[in-house]
């Protein structure tokens, strides 16, 4: 018998992977409808990663995506107006620590350097910004994020970019907890953070 606790989890997170499109906001600046339905029903935590696999597989239609070391993927985006890939490296959330409603972390290429932002399931005012606290280790930061997209991407300021570079590739994982309406909580691991963010900021676009 699985804990209740972890087959509450399972429900909610895998209820999301089947009947929540969702957006491919982790690396592009458009929106990309996604399923994942064939992990319906199931419970185990091998069905959980499963389920969670093939939510990235199906991200990557449409994109050039390369695996890193420690989970992380390198995207490049075409940009539909015609100007550079967009870039980034992502990681999906840890599904067992995670709120249903947290779908990862992702870096990206911008004109001002490299941006951090969080990417979630449901969409947050876009006029509101949203106290974020974020723990690596022993060290807790407090953040203001701001929505982009349609709500669902929380834009974070520059030195949670500079954290990134620092604190958090000494921790295993970062915690996440955003004051939403709804508290959502989460959790990325940041093994291979080092080397992802060395190969992302190679890979940015001249301007």
């Amino acid at each position: 018998m699985f804990p209740k606790s972890l087959i509450s989890l399972g429900k909610a997170r895998l209820g999301k992977c089947v009947r929540i499109a969702v957006p491919a906001l982790l690396f592009s600046m458009y929106l990309q409808q996604l399923t994942a339905q064939d992990c319906a029903g199931k419970l185990a935590p091998n069905d959980l990663k499963r389920c969670e696999d093939t939510f990235a597989r199906k991200v990557e239609t449409g994109s050039r995506a390369s695996a890193l070391s420690g989970g992380w993927r390198l995207v490049r985006t075409p940009d539909p107006r015609g100007g550079p890939d967009v870039v980034s490296v992502l990681h999906t959330a840890d599904t067992l620590k995670s709120d249903a409603d947290f779908a990862g972390l992702t870096f990206r290429c911008s004109r001002s350097g490299i941006e951090t932002l969080l990417v979630l399931l449901p969409s947050l005012d876009r006029g509101s910004r949203y106290a974020v606290r974020i723990k690596s280790g022993t060290t807790e930061t407090q953040l203001e994020a701001t929505p982009l997209q349609a709500g669902e991407v929380l834009l974070l300021p520059p030195n949670a970019t500079v954290l990134a570079a620092g604190a958090w590739r000494a921790a295993s994982e970062i915690s996440v907890d955003i004051a939403a309406p709804s508290p959502i909580h989460g959790s990325v691991p940041t093994g291979g953070l080092s080397g992802a963010m060395s190969v992302l900021s190679q890979s940015c676009p001249a301007h």
